[in-house]
Order: C-alpha cells, then sequence, then structure tokens
C-alpha cells in the first residue's frame, strides 16, 4: 500500500500545481497518513481543519 500510495502523490501533486495549488509537507504526512490507514477519516478531517484554519 504505500509503495502504490508514493506512486500515486507525484500524480496528484503534479494534478494540483496545474491548477495552481500545492501542498505542504505536513499535508503530504496528513494524507499519508490517512491513506494508510494509521489515523481515521474524522481525525484526518479535524487535523486537515486545523491545518486550512492556520493558513
Amino acid at each position: 500500500m504505500n509503495q502504490k500510495i508514493e506512486g500515486i502523490l507525484p500524480e496528484v501533486k503534479a494534478s494540483l500545481s496545474f491548477e495552481g495549488l500545492q501542498i505542504t509537507e505536513e499535508e503530504e504526512k496528513l494524507i499519508k497518513a490517512a491513506l494508510s490507514g494509521d489515523i481515521s477519516r474524522a481525525t484526518f478531517l479535524k487535523k486537515a481543519r486545523e491545518l486550512a484554519e492556520n493558513q
């Protein structure tokens, strides 16, 4: 699963970049944790909201 995530993330970053968006290293870590099942969806949403509010 981790290899799949690592393979997909560059494509996601490129797509976001095309739209003029970027993700921070902290956001990337959060996404990886959610996709690998290390954190729950509720925790992901809470932390993503906190990151968004702090930007």
